[in-house]
């Protein structure tokens, strides 16, 4: 993985075959981020992994060939749930497939842009009415 940040902005290229989530961990480690938006992704990823939330669990659906980035963004929580993360690609036929992203490897690259926050705080708590774990902002 490739790096640099210029004020509270972080871009990075994932080499192929490098873990996605992985190198979000490690950048999250390097940049001190506490809390952020992943602004977007480009590239190609593959052995993608996506959920579906259907009231009470994800509908898991794995993409092992290698398809094109056409949307990831997401935020960075100060919490154990540190990513929560959208990705829509597009397949060799063009169809389009989408959700919450879980894992993926880059394939042969990605390219990502993160924000990081100085005085904003996220953390994540569990609301019984939606039952999803929500974004709490301070």
């Amino acid at each position: 993985m490739q790096s640099n940040a210029e004020n509270n902005i972080i871009v990075a290229k994932f080499e192929a075959n490098e873990d996605v989530l992985s190198n979000l961990n490690l950048l999250v480690e390097k940049y001190s981020i506490k809390t952020g938006f992943i602004d977007m992704g480009i590239g190609m990823i593959k052995n993608l992994k996506i959920g579906y939330w259907n009231i009470n669990k994800y509908d898991e659906l794995l993409i092992e060939d290698r398809s094109e980035l056409v949307a990831f963004h997401g935020s960075i929580a100060n919490d154990k749930n540190r990513f929560h993360i959208h990705i829509g690609v597009a397949r060799k036929d063009h169809g389009l497939y989408g959700g919450h992203f879980f894992s993926g490897i880059a394939d042969p690259l990605m390219e990502v842009k993160i924000t990081k926050f100085d005085n904003i705080e996220f953390t994540r708590k569990y609301n019984p009415e939606s039952t999803l774990n929500e974004l709490e902002i301070h």
